[in-house]
């Protein structure tokens, strides 16, 4: 039995229309908080898609905390963003490499020229979240995020001092340090990121399923992510990078970017810390440190999980004619009671 606070997930995927209402349901199950992400298919730029969005996703949303976040480019305006922001439309900014992941057309090609806006969000102390990959032709995908603290974040952090900076989905052990030796920036840690490596992703047969941008990497930078992350380091927390995508496009000759693991995620999370003899450290990680990192306030009340062994669990969820792929790691699951 484990008491816990309703975890907070801090990088979700709701996508919009019809799937948008199936996968809301399912993260009100969960979370107390969510951060979603601005990458639909026309990316939220500006007030009036941004508006539009809103009112769609607060009307069948149900008990969780929606934080929105604007998806920075060039086609952005100063004046837009502080009509946005003086009217409290949106938490947080997005920025998107140019083709670094789905929806990332629109993304940015040159970060240096988005000066401007990294100044009002300094200036505002609006957070900036990002997509750390450093993308251009003929580059090696394991070296993406390296290259993009390297490049991109060394930049940022130089220029602007004091802005405040969540490296969303981390995948490497030089993340892990680079956030430890900067100020104002801290990262998000995935369930999968946290669960897989290669060698489960691709080293015996390749699971499509877990194909997701920033690629899995090897147990090596696994291993750093686990020892943070168990460690209640208030610098890391909880970012699930849930993406859902139908069946048909994930079991493709072009497979799509992303794992849907909203369902199981708590329940993995929960798993790993029992095993690991930290769960005294789990509200940390799920809950607090994000919080902290944020300025928000939290519900305190708690809430039980009882650990079940060999649950058997739900591979896919029927959704219209096709279905979405659960991503779970363990055979044991922990369900509230």
């Amino acid at each position: 039995m484990l008491k816990i606070f309703k975890p907070c997930d801090f990088h979700v995927h709701l996508r919009e229309g019809s799937l948008s209402h199936f996968v809301l349901k399912e993260n009100n199950k969960h979370f107390q908080k969510i951060l979603v992400m601005p990458n639909l298919k026309k990316p939220l730029t500006n007030s009036n898609l941004l508006l539009n969005y809103r009112k769609k996703i607060l009307k069948i949303n149900k008990s969780s905390e929606v934080l929105f976040t604007i998806y920075l480019n060039k086609d952005c305006s100063l004046k837009d963003l502080e009509y946005m922001h003086k009217n409290k439309l949106f938490f947080s900014a997005k920025l998107y490499p140019l083709n670094a992941t789905t929806n990332s057309t629109s993304g940015v090609s040159d970060i240096k020229k988005m000066s401007k806006f990294l100044t009002f969000l300094e200036e505002n102390n609006i957070p900036l979240c990002i997509h750390g990959e450093h993308v251009h032709n003929n580059d090696d995908p394991y070296e993406r995020e390296k290259k993009f603290l390297d490049k991109e974040l060394s930049w940022i952090t130089k220029r602007f001092k004091s802005l405040k900076i969540t490296l969303e989905h981390i995948t490497t052990k030089d993340s892990v340090s680079f956030i430890n030796s900067h100020k104002n920036i801290s990262a998000t840690i995935t369930t999968h990121h946290l669960l897989e490596n290669t060698y489960s992703f691709l080293g015996n047969e390749l699971k499509p399923e877990l194909f997701c941008k920033p690629i899995i990497k090897g147990s090596v930078h696994q291993e750093a992510l686990q020892k943070v992350a168990l460690s209640g380091n208030p610098r890391f927390f909880f970012g699930s990078d849930s993406a859902p995508h139908l069946k048909t496009r994930k079991f493709a000759p072009s497979c799509c970017a992303g794992v849907y693991s909203t369902k199981y995620s708590i329940s993995n999370i929960l798993e790993f810390f029992w095993i690991n003899k930290k769960s005294s450290n789990i509200n940390k990680f799920l809950t607090q440190n994000g919080c902290k990192h944020y300025g928000l306030n939290y519900d305190k009340s708690t809430h039980s999980y009882k650990r079940l062994k060999n649950f058997k669990f739900q591979k896919y969820s029927k959704f219209k004619n096709d279905y979405l792929i659960n991503y779970n790691c363990f055979d044991n699951i922990w369900l509230k009671i």
